[in-house]
């Protein structure tokens, strides 16, 4: 499968070396294409030779500290090794992704983060990555530590029920679209890892990063592809290269010198309400330590920015809250408790259905990350100057609000909706 790659820049990028050797082709997928639309790339995948390797990653450390505002652009190549199949990979068992010590999880909820998720992390805090467009909507990236505020979930996300996934023909929220064009014009290197790039409207990040080194090499360092099989932006690439990302990122953590800062497999993070912002200390509906009410520093009625003394955010069973954005924006959702990571879980009963006017959605159950309570409380919502998720409201304001299905009332999770059946989004940007 060479003959695919026969430019130079396809095989490593515009500042690639022409003396490297031509990467392998290590998976021969036939007639396989990556995606059955938008694009004609075959599923092959491809690894460099382990010392074109650490070549190439040696000159990614260089680019990244010549950088000041690097951000990346993840697809679901890098939850592979959670246990969370991609979209790209056809021939699942021909793959090399497909390591026999790789979990399979029945729930994505209950992924863990992989080394990728856990070395962009250290890099953020290392003040070398400032902005992370995440395509999945696994949270794999805020269990490992990363802060929600720095994250564009641009596709939906599990844990946020003001931006729930985003199906695959659907629309994106317009206020992380425009979050998402702002950093698409403010970063000056490009990282994209896992994702094949392949019609995806977001896709203009990576675009607009190769299309900016064309024309500004002295202040952009343009875009940096890490993927096994190739996409329609290989040949613009300023760097190109053919691993697995989790092999990549250990060996740019130690380029970089952060190795040490890199959170252990089985470490799992912690989050804190701010000092001050708990309204009572009994334990929490888990059972465990954590409180279920705190002052955020929002406005109470809107979720905007507040800097008057803000509102209090209670999330105690029973109590009742309004969403604050997203396609079921307005909508009352009662709390049923915490599940066992330690999430909230959400039911809402009577929304109106976002696509059809006049019609109503059955009962369903969304759920809020518990790294929203650390966010929240230190004045951080969905980007920064942006909206928390919901407010709390009074269970008069929610009943009279709801009182026309008297039927929808808390009940077992048999008879809310599949998830399948939720992925409707908020805006009109297509995605």
């Amino acid at each position: 499968m060479a003959d695919e790659l026969d430019t130079h820049e396809k095989r490593h990028g515009i500042m690639g070396d022409t003396s490297w050797d031509t990467p392998v082709c290590v998976t021969d997928m036939g007639s396989v294409q990556a995606r059955l639309t938008f694009t004609d790339v075959k599923a092959h995948e491809y690894v460099d030779t382990e010392d074109v390797l650490r070549e190439k990653v040696a000159l990614l450390s260089s680019m990244i500290r010549e950088s000041d505002e690097m951000i990346t652009y993840t697809g679901a190549g890098i939850s592979v090794a959670a246990g969370i199949d991609d979209y790209a990979t056809k021939v699942k068992d021909a793959s090399i992704t497909r390591a026999s010590d790789v979990p399979r999880v029945k729930d994505w909820k209950d992924a863990r983060p992989t080394v990728t998720h856990r070395v962009l992390t250290a890099m953020y805090e290392s003040g070398y990555l400032k902005h992370w467009i995440q395509q999945n909507h696994d949270s794999l990236p805020q269990k490992a530590g990363f802060p929600q505020s720095s994250l564009n979930e641009i596709h939906g996300s599990l844990h946020d029920p003001a931006n729930p996934v985003v199906p695959y023909e659907g629309t994106l929220r317009d206020d992380l679209y425009a979050w998402l064009r702002h950093w698409e014009e403010r970063n000056d290197l490009v990282l994209a890892l896992g994702t094949s790039m392949s019609g995806f409207n977001c896709d203009s990040v990576p675009a607009r990063a190769a299309e900016k080194f064309s024309t500004k090499h002295s202040s952009h360092k343009g875009l940096v592809i890490i993927n096994l099989q190739r996409t329609p932006y290989d040949e613009v690439a300023s760097l190109r290269i053919y691993a697995k990302v989790d092999t990549v990122l250990p060996m740019l953590a130690e380029a970089l010198g952060i190795d040490d800062r890199v959170r252990p497999m089985d470490a799992v993070s912690e989050f804190f309400p701010a000092a001050g912002s708990v309204v009572d200390e009994q334990e929490g509906s888990d059972g465990t330590s954590g409180a279920d009410m705190f002052v955020v520093s929002f406005n109470g009625d809107t979720g905007e920015p507040d800097g008057s003394g803000g509102t209090v955010w209670d999330l105690r069973p029973q109590a009742w809250l309004r969403l604050t954005g997203g396609p079921y924006s307005g909508c009352y959702g009662q709390v049923i408790g915490r599940v066992a990571e330690g999430h909230w879980r959400i039911r809402f009963s009577n929304c109106q259905h976002p696509s059809f006017p006049g019609a109503k959605m059955k009962p369903f159950s969304l759920f809020l990350g518990k790294w929203w309570v650390e966010e929240a409380t230190r004045g951080r919502g969905i980007f920064p100057g942006g909206k928390i998720p919901f407010v709390s409201v009074t269970a008069a304001e929610a009943e009279a609000s709801t009182s026309s299905d008297k039927d929808a009332t808390l009940g077992s999770a048999a008879e809310e909706q599949t998830p399948s059946a939720l992925l409707d989004l908020s805006s009109t940007t297509s995605s």
